[in-house]
């Protein structure tokens, strides 16, 4: 056997530029070690319920947990997500904050550490149940019994008293929307109502199965795609400005229908006196959000995928091609698609469907949005993260490198511009190369953008300081110090021609790692071009 033969090439080389899907698939190796480098990101969600404990011991800085443990979550998780529905803004203030300062003070402990984003997740044009004071239950839940009836309420000067037996519903115009035989579904499967009376300001519903409702679930009126919901709430309103205020880095926008909740959101940005820039992401939770899914796409920054609402809606045999369709149709426009994942726990263990997100990488998901809200330990946070993180390292390998290249750059306009050009040009010379990393120096984060697009298998780093030289040097010992390069590896960089970045993205260079500390840029570039 020849000693090529004996050797089994990282990041399953052999399968990744096959002609033929068959030839890749049978190219996979199960032997083959994955790339050191995450590329698609993680999302966790810090509850003020479920797991205020778990929330409450990474965001402060005053308590027994190990420094090494905080950093495990923080260090591995890429944005951190807060949930406007639960909670008042000072609580989220105080946690935007804390995150900040634990990350800062990690900062100054480890070699190498990217502080996570935050996210803030609107509201948006939802639907919510509320339980009333008088239910007998301490801990604030009622269960509703199969069988039995139960009102919803839609009338606002009733909403501090009623019974046990009635919920309130935010909704004032969903008693006229709904119909007899309709179906209601509440807290995303929970509980499921059959509409057996509407009458002006209530809907007399018939329980379907028994289960447990706490107070401020979600409403999914399931028949009723007439309804129309206000796109923005002054609740939103005040979000919005506390996003800005707390320089957050994402504002997800929950329950969208139509693209004109998206555009009502960014026009109330820019009408705001702010100069921070934050990306508007559009999560789909409903079958009226996939029907106008192309609309929302247009506007929106990106996509947040809610499999779990989708569910309820569409039913689960559907659920696959909807998530299909979205993620191809996000990574055509190079927008990011993320997709929800809920945690479950049982008395035995964490559950975690590691196949459903190994195939959604395969299909092309930028980002996996990890609903943990029934994990209250920090350790099976880690363990989760940990889980998570080398799954998506073993499904970026495995993806078909040469199609997926392929059908990204085929359509591109010729002639196109010349950044654009420089880009594709890259992404093709890293893959003949397979290099271990890409340094973009840029100015404007366009090139870093663009290069994103055609999805590269290795790390990219953008660097944006003023000297060329410190750039490269930058990103060249952030590669090597997180091991995402070895000494010998080949790495490409991208960006401008002229020492002091006059002009535009024209010029790829190939620099080979040196042992560190790089001393000097010439010591690294080896022409090629």
């Amino acid at each position: 056997m020849k000693l090529e033969e004996q050797v089994i090439p990282e990041r399953q080389l052999d399968a990744a530029y096959q002609c033929t899907r068959i030839d890749h698939e049978i190219k996979l190796n199960i032997n083959c070690k994955p790339s050191p480098a995450r590329l698609t990101r993680i999302i966790i969600t810090l509850s003020i319920y479920k797991h205020a404990d778990a929330a409450n011991k990474l965001l402060s800085r005053d308590n027994n947990i190990q420094i090494e443990d905080i950093a495990k979550v923080i260090n591995n998780v890429d944005i951190v997500r807060l949930n406007v529905s639960h909670g008042d803004q000072n609580w989220h203030r105080k946690a935007v904050n804390n995150l900040l300062g634990a990350s800062e003070q990690l900062r100054t402990q480890l070699e190498t550490f990217n502080p996570p984003s935050v996210a803030l997740d609107l509201r948006g044009p939802e639907i919510r149940a509320k339980i009333f004071k008088d239910n007998p239950n301490p801990t604030g839940d009622t269960i509703l019994v199969k069988g039995n009836h139960v009102n919803l309420l839609a009338d606002s000067k009733i909403k501090p008293s009623g019974k046990s037996s009635s919920l309130w519903t935010s909704c004032p115009e969903l008693p006229r929307a709904s119909q007899v035989g309709d179906r209601i579904i509440l807290d995303r499967g929970a509980v499921s109502l059959s509409v057996d009376q509407t009458g002006e300001d209530y809907i007399k519903c018939k329980v379907m199965n028994t289960g447990r409702l706490s107070q401020d679930k979600i409403i999914q009126a399931i028949d009723t795609s007439s309804l129309e919901l206000p796109g923005i709430s002054e609740k939103d309103d005040a979000d919005i400005d506390l996003a800005l205020e707390l320089e957050c880095h994402f504002l997800i926008v929950s329950h969208v229908r139509t693209s004109k909740t998206i555009s009502a959101v960014k026009k109330r940005i820019e009408e705001s006196s702010t100069t921070h820039s934050i990306c508007v992401l559009a999560k789909i939770s409903s079958s009226q959000g996939v029907d106008n899914f192309d609309d929302i796409l247009r506007v929106a920054d990106g996509v947040v995928i809610d499999r779990e609402g989708l569910q309820v809606d569409i039913g689960s045999e559907k659920i696959f091609l909807a998530q299909k369709s979205m993620i191809a149709k996000c990574v055509r426009v190079g927008k990011p698609a993320i997709l929800t994942h809920r945690v479950s726990t049982t008395d035995v263990k964490v559950k975690l469907d590691l196949d459903l997100l190994a195939n959604a990488i395969l299909e092309g998901v930028d980002g996996i949005f990890l609903a943990t809200g029934s994990v209250v330990d920090m350790n099976e946070h880690v363990k989760i993260i940990e889980d998570v993180d080398l799954v998506c390292r073993e499904a970026e390998s495995a993806r078909w490198q040469r199609q997926i290249f392929h059908e990204l750059s085929y359509k591109i306009t010729i002639p196109t511009d010349s950044t654009h050009g420089v880009v594709i040009a890259a992404v093709e010379l890293s893959m003949k190369l397979n290099t271990s990393g890409i340094i973009v120096t840029t100015t404007t984060g366009r090139s870093a953008m663009l290069l994103s697009i055609y999805r590269p298998r290795c790390e990219t780093n953008s660097n944006w300081n003023e000297d060329i030289e410190a750039r490269v040097k930058c990103g060249m010992n952030y590669l090597r110090q997180s091991s995402f390069v070895k000494v010998g590896d080949p790495v490409v960089v991208v960006g401008g021609w002229r020492t002091n970045d006059q002009g535009f993205t024209n010029s790829i260079r190939v620099v080979y790692v040196s042992l560190p500390p790089i001393t000097s840029i010439g010591d690294d570039f080896e022409e090629t071009w």
